[in-house]
């Protein structure tokens, strides 16, 4: 198909592609974990939040609580998180268990060799001013990566 060059000056445009296409590498070095994106990102909230529940991991990965219980319950059937007393009788507080740390290590590993794959044509300053950009575009962050309110 013809591609139409103003779509080159429209930046959401370019970040939808590149997003896509790294997406698509990600997936591709999780899948034989069984994760995903998602499922990644997950565990990296729950390590970063030890203790959080259900409701503020859905909040954090901007999904529905159904949705959120689903993905806990395959990790936790992973054996890579679980279940604890949370602050009331009503809430689970969720937890990296020592195979979801070593898990998570190893593909982290995977997920920045995709990204270095991925970014081969960008030198190291391209790389830190891309991602600097990239930040700026994303939500605001206060003290220790927290989103400020808005």
């Amino acid at each position: 198909m013809k591609h139409d060059p103003e779509l080159d000056s429209i930046i959401g445009y370019q970040v939808q592609v590149a997003y896509l296409l790294m997406t698509a590498d990600a997936r591709r070095v999780l899948e034989p974990q069984g994760l995903t994106p998602a499922k990644l990102t997950a565990l990296m909230l729950i390590r970063a939040n030890p203790g959080c529940d259900q409701s503020a991991l859905a909040r954090a990965l901007s999904i529905n609580r159904s949705s959120a219980m689903k993905l806990i319950n395959g990790l936790t059937a992973r054996g890579l998180i679980e279940r604890r007393a949370g602050r009331n009788l009503r809430t689970n507080a969720l937890h990296l268990v020592p195979e979801g740390e070593e898990c998570l290590k190893a593909m982290l590993t995977e997920l920045r060799g995709s990204d270095r794959r991925m970014t081969e044509r960008l030198d190291s300053s391209e790389r830190a001013t891309l991602t600097g950009l990239l930040r700026k575009l994303g939500p605001a962050r206060g003290k220790r990566g927290q989103e400020s309110p808005a």
